[in-house]
């Protein structure tokens, strides 16, 4: 067969088995007949099958939320309702049974249950017929806030009543006086490793194989000791009314190790954040404004004498300390019951020294109190030179005497650099009371009492360079008042042919060879800027000129950052044979150079220029024998070297060195600079000058004339010293300068430590033995010795200051000799020596500038100006 002919009120014809009939009325009886067919011809053999369908009403369903639909159907006509009634009525059936009814067909039905099989079914009164149909509801918003609401409802209760409890044990707990709370797990005991304490003789060789491999072994020690240990109550810090004086929240003094003050017309204990690592110490967190009046409240009870401050006040722009001690323009403070007053203050490079009385003003008692503030810890890091902290110990000790209590040592928090000087403190005293060291387990028991003491590896690190510097090479430091007896013991000579004391001295000296590259000084294209291929400067601290054309624009000099040249990009310089050395006073104050050659003395001019140096140190002559040491940088008349134009206005010859003043001017500038070159005649075919006193009555000429006095702040512009290859001859010079300075601000000397500071900074420094001894005589003879006290020299040097000048007019360009001084002016100096007062720190600064008005008598080189820009030719000196 090829289709069914299907009879259904009307008649279809479809060859499907399957078929769908529309628009149909509801509640209607119809008869469906199926008849197969072939080729539109029916057979009788086939019979055909009828069937009465009847028909029921049509429904829709539309969700109007997730718990809510409606339902509407086409509504009947009027004559197809069978009563008299016309309602519809809809049933649901699931969890419950609603049931509506409307005359319209449409029903809407809310607030379902959650999850629920729903069963629908409407009808019309009286109707035959049903619809029905089920849906499976999968969400209820509104119940599920509601158990969110609940929930959260529960879970903050629940909350609120643990931590109820949590208070209550609290609270409990804080009236038991054996409270401790744990601030880390005891288990981190454990991680202490077992190391053993190091021998004097050894240290060395223990700091090699621990930093080895990048110091492997010192982070294994510094990470197994923990920041903060258990069983250490810190309940009293942590009060609210002792919060606002923990500068940090982090770093709280352990309940059995702080200080307790007494409050004045109360019977109570005042808490400060300080801990008591040692019996003769105590650290300190730094004072806040609030804590001033508490903390000299602390020095009073404790007795104790001498304060040691290891920060500045600010640092990196942020206050690390306030100021508990009144300026020098107010002298006197006064902090809750205390009275400070500042007596006198001492500044040298790296500490300031103040001397301070306390007056208490309820019990009308005074003491004196010694501060010790260091001012070379760097912002960021610890100080690149060891023995600067062995140094502010042996200043501190000073101090010391039976009757004080513990030193207060203090910095911001209280535990990085107050554990790390404590540390060497303790470590030294091991280390000469027993001939060994347990650094390791010193840091633990720091660790013990004050939370995170010694706080970073490299403060570690550094209590072990400390103690290998004084087991190296000692204690060389010499008073002055000791230095002529000490000199002695130095240089006599035991039976045996056994080197002298100065002789061991100078071999522990460090060579430091190649400890630094020098890479820039030995390629090929500036190999022939070196006059000696054994002294060239390092890449670190050599002095870079900036070319031409970024230097020489048009711009005053004060917006010149010369200053900063170390940080300049090299690309941009060009090379010379200079070496920044580091002066007394500050960093980089001294250049040491090399005698320019013919083809660098353009160089050497732009390096002038360019660092505003205005004193140049010759210590050589222009050629001795039949070698060149110098190119002449000078001529009679103005000359040019290299865009520098350098002019001659006057020469002043000395017995011992000669001065010219030079005019220098670059033609893109709008002025002229002064630059005073000094020039040592008495060096020339010797490996050391004859007498050290003539080098000295230079350097003493140099300081008065040339503005460099004895502070900070008039060290600023370097000194350009140079001799033939800028180490021999310049490193002497350079270390009796720094020297002298520190002879004339702290009456102390430290020959071994400014020579082995001048071998690290270039190559060829204090080389031999003889120019190690020379250091010693010149000093020697600098502050010679009278009724058994040592002297202070005249501020003006007995060649200038007994000198007149004399102008030749008839022969200008032939200088005369100056002959001896007679008997007469040997006695004014010797009369100005011992009228020179022995005075200490600043007074000592005020004695000399009182001295120097008065050396300046009419025949002194400071005096001699009337050359200036005359025409009557060099000056001529002859001493009476």
């Amino acid at each position: 067969f090829d289709s069914f002919f299907i009879h259904f009120s009307d008649c279809y014809t479809t060859d499907e088995l399957h078929y769908d009939f529309n628009k149909l009325q509801p509640f209607t009886k119809y008869i469906c007949s199926i008849e197969p067919r072939y080729k539109d011809m029916s057979y009788d053999t086939l019979k055909k099958v009828s069937k009465t369908i009847q028909t029921a009403p049509g429904g829709n369903l539309t969700y109007t939320q997730n718990n809510a639909f409606t339902i509407t159907c086409e509504e009947l006509k009027p004559v197809q309702w069978k009563g008299k009634e016309k309602w519809y009525i809809a049933t649901i059936t699931g969890s419950e049974t609603k049931e509506q009814k409307h005359k319209k067909c449409n029903f809407t039905f809310a607030d379902l249950g959650y999850s629920t099989d729903y069963t629908v079914q409407f009808h019309g009164i009286q109707l035959l017929s049903l619809y029905h149909s089920s849906h499976l509801f999968s969400d209820n918003d509104k119940a599920v806030i509601g158990f969110l609401v609940f929930l959260i409802i529960l879970t903050s209760l629940a909350l609120i009543f643990v931590l109820y409890k949590i208070y209550i044990l609290q609270r409990k707990k804080s009236n038991n006086n054996d409270e401790q709370i744990e601030l880390i797990q005891p288990s981190d005991e454990e991680n202490l490793l077992n190391v053993e304490p190091i021998g004097s003789e050894v240290l060395l060789d223990a700091y090699k194989r621990k930093i080895a491999d990048e110091g492997r072994l010192f982070l294994q020690e510094f990470q197994s000791i923990p920041r903060i240990f258990s069983r250490n109550t810190v309940r009293e810090a942590k009060k609210s009314c002792n919060q606002p004086k923990n500068r940090y929240v982090d770093i709280l003094p352990c309940k059995w190790s702080y200080v307790n003050t007494a409050v004045p017309r109360q019977n109570t204990l005042s808490y400060m954040n300080t801990a008591v690592p040692r019996q003769n110490t105590l650290s300190y967190m730094n004072t806040a404004e609030e804590t001033v009046g508490d903390f000299w409240r602390m020095v009073w009870e404790q007795q104790s004498s001498i304060i040691v401050m290891v920060t500045r006040c600010e640092e990196s722009n942020r206050n690390k300390c306030a100021q508990y001690w009144p300026s020098p323009e107010r002298e006197v403070e006064i902090f809750e019951g205390f009275v400070v007053k500042l007596n006198r203050e001492e500044h040298c490079p790296d500490y300031i020294i103040r001397h301070l009385s306390l007056t208490n003003r309820e019990k009308s008692a005074e003491r004196e109190v010694t501060h010790i503030q260091f001012t070379s810890w760097p912002d960021h890091g610890v100080p690149g030179e060891p023995h600067l902290l062995l140094k502010l110990r042996r200043r501190v000790n000073a101090f010391k005497n039976l009757f004080s209590g513990p030193i207060v040592i203090h910095c911001s928090a209280g535990v990085g650099r107050t554990g790390t000087y404590m540390g060497i403190d303790a470590m030294m005293e091991g280390l000469e009371a027993e001939g060994r060291v347990d650094i390791y387990g010193y840091v633990v028991k720091l660790r013990r009492q004050r939370c995170l003491m010694v706080q970073v590896e490299a403060q570690y690190i550094l209590i072990h360079q400390a103690l290998i510097e004084h087991n190296q090479f000692g204690e060389t430091e010499i008073s002055l008042a000791e230095l002529h007896p000490t000199l002695g013991t130095l240089k006599q000579r035991d039976p045996g042919n056994e080197p002298t004391l100065l002789e061991a001295e100078f071999q522990r000296l460090p060579r430091y060879k190649n400890w630094r590259t020098f890479n820039t000084g030995i390629n090929e294209e500036n190999k022939k800027k070196n006059r000696s291929s054994s002294v060239i400067p390092y890449d670190y601290n050599r002095v870079l000129v900036k070319l031409e054309d970024e230097s020489s624009h048009d711009q005053d000099d004060d917006d010149d950052d010369d200053d900063s040249s170390d940080e300049e990009d090299e690309e941009s310089t060009k090379y010379i044979n200079a070496t920044q050395i580091d002066g007394y006073w500050c960093q980089r104050s001294l250049i040491a150079a090399q005698g320019p050659l013919a083809d660098t003395t353009g160089d050497f001019w732009q390096m002038v220029f360019q660092k505003k140096v205005n004193t140049i140190v010759m210590l050589s002559d222009l050629t001795e024998g039949d070698q060149e040491f110098c190119s002449a940088y000078w001529g009679e008349e103005k000359e040019t070297f290299r865009d520098i134009e350098v002019e001659l206005k006057a020469t002043e010859t000395f017995p011992a060195y000669t001065t010219r003043s030079l005019q220098i001017r670059h033609p893109k500038r709008k002025d002229s600079r002064q630059v005073k070159q000094y020039q040592f005649l008495k060096w020339a075919g010797r490996e050391l000058p004859e007498k050290p006193q003539d080098l000295m009555d230079m350097i003493k000429n140099i300081k008065q004339t040339c503005g460099y006095g004895n502070s900070k702040a008039e060290k600023i512009l370097p000194v350009v010293v140079h001799c033939n290859d800028g180490s021999s001859r310049s490193g002497v010079f350079c270390a009796l300068w720094n020297i002298m300075d520190s002879a004339e601000t702290e009456k102390l000397v430290d020959v071994f430590q400014v020579a082995k500071a001048l071998r690290k900074e270039r190559q060829g420094m204090i080389h031999s033995l003889e120019q190690y001894q020379f250091l010693y005589d010149a000093v020697e003879g600098s502050f010679p010795i009278q009724n058994g006290e040592v002297k202070q020299p005249a501020t003006a040097p007995a060649a200038a200051a007994d000198s007149i000048q004399v102008v030749n007019e008839t022969k200008a360009a032939q200088p005369a000799s100056a002959t001896t001084a007679t008997q007469q002016g040997a006695e004014v100096v010797k009369e100005a020596v011992e009228s020179t007062p022995l005075v200490a720190g600043k007074e000592a600064g005020a004695a000399a500038e009182g001295n120097e008005d008065e050396a300046k008598e009419p025949g002194s080189p400071t005096e001699k100006t009337p050359l200036e820009g005359s025409s009557n030719g060099p000056a001529v000196t002859l001493e009476v």
